[in-house]
């Protein structure tokens, strides 16, 4: 499974919502794990942006303002949070001017702009996140096929099959979702939506504790390790497994791939919700988010059937410049047994070289389907051949 996603942290921010001309306008997006969208800040700079329904307001990439220091007005600020990573509070800087951010036709003002290293976990091309408070008691309507939103007033609940209500809590969305374990073993979990969260669901440690005293968690299970996996850094380490079943509303998916985090320290330690419900569910689904009645509407789409999968290759890799880091390993892979470690720099997959690729092209190579892979990494100033063989790991 994927595990390059953002999990933003709570911090307030202030904003504006300005009424669109238009409120039927689709925005297209893109998908790599997390949920891309390209934005307009202050009329004239575009950056791609992760929107992300486990955060709250706008947040910045710090390399992103280096080059585009004019968004800047005044002094910054400074304030603490806590990311995703097993790290405890940080200080960060924030950006206290109004910025006006422009999403097709839709419109937000913020304030109190956090500013994250986001190129780590999100490659170069990460401009920040945008989350909640850009919608601001509408509906967002998502259509995962056409890859396509629309921001509107209202919703027609006949259009969809699934109705589940929802707490919005210093805003964030929480859902509660029934998992069936092992052995009809079923627990109901209260997971926070995060449009930035690759998996399917990640449990936090607490959470998971408690699972594992109680012998309700599979014994089946590859272990993995990311390097930096929040925006304030920080690493992490889990455990993937299949269980039974995930119940949403009225509708089971069987047979799902979830996973546990281990972490001591960030966001995955806390004890206030239970996980993340992540796009690998919300994939299989066209819905809409009605934030002012509280409740999300799910209709089944063409990838409502597709099975479940491991990772193929046991690692993940993000492309910075000419080089691509390897920030997530799986113990139990033939990449790891053949010798590929965490921080290795790729120089070349497959006999070609990162540096003639662009981010996609990487990517579209990293989910390629084949059995064997050979990569070349830059590990203390040596280059190391490694080959191995690729095979679903679950």
């Amino acid at each position: 499974m994927n595990k390059n996603f953002v999990l933003a942290t709570l911090i307030c921010s202030v904003s504006i919502f300005s009424s669109c001309k238009n409120k039927k306008d689709e925005v297209k997006f893109e998908k790599n794990g997390c949920f891309y969208i390209y934005a307009t800040i202050n009329d004239s700079i575009e950056g791609r942006f992760v929107f992300d329904t486990g955060a709250d307001g706008l947040y910045f990439d710090s390399t992103f303002l280096t080059v585009h220091n004019s968004i800047i007005k005044s002094d910054l600020d400074t304030a603490r949070m806590r990311g995703s990573g097993s790290t405890g509070f940080k200080q960060v800087l924030l950006v206290k001017d109004t910025v006006k951010t422009s999403i097709g036709n839709y419109t937000h003002s913020f304030t109190n702009s956090p500013i994250l290293q986001l190129t780590d976990i999100n490659g170069d091309n990460i401009a920040g996140i945008i989350g909640n408070e850009f919608i601001k008691n509408q509906i967002l309507i998502i259509d995962n096929e056409r890859l396509v939103l629309r921001i509107d007033t209202v919703v027609n609940p006949k259009k969809y099959e699934i109705a589940i209500p929802f707490n919005y809590i210093d805003g964030r969305i929480y859902l509660a979702i029934d998992l069936n374990m092992k052995d009809n073993l079923t627990v109901t979990a209260n997971l926070l939506m995060d449009l930035g969260c690759s998996d399917a669901i990640m449990l936090n440690s607490p959470y998971s504790k408690l699972l594992e005293v109680k012998n309700f968690l599979p014994q089946n299970r590859i272990d993995y390790k990311i390097l930096t996996a929040g925006a304030l850094g920080g690493s992490s380490e889990g455990s993937d497994f299949r269980i039974n079943s995930i119940k949403i509303g009225n509708d089971i998916i069987e047979n799902p791939i979830i996973c546990i985090t281990k972490d001591t320290l960030g966001a995955f330690s806390k004890t206030d919700y239970d996980g993340l419900l992540g796009n690998k569910i919300l994939d299989r689904y066209n819905y809409a988010i009605d934030y002012r009645g509280l409740k999300l509407y799910l209709t089944k789409n063409s990838k409502s059937n597709t099975p479940f999968k491991s990772t193929h290759k046991g690692f993940g890799a993000i492309k910075r410049s000419d080089v691509a880091i390897v920030n997530t390993i799986y113990y139990q892979s033939e990449a790891y047994k053949n010798g590929l470690r965490l921080g290795d720099s790729i120089v070349s997959i497959n006999n070609v070289k990162v540096s003639e690729l662009t981010e996609q092209e990487f990517n579209e190579e990293m989910k390629a389907k084949r059995e064997e892979m050979k990569v070349i990494v830059l590990r203390d100033e040596q280059i190391i051949e490694i080959s191995f063989t690729l095979k679903y790991l679950l």
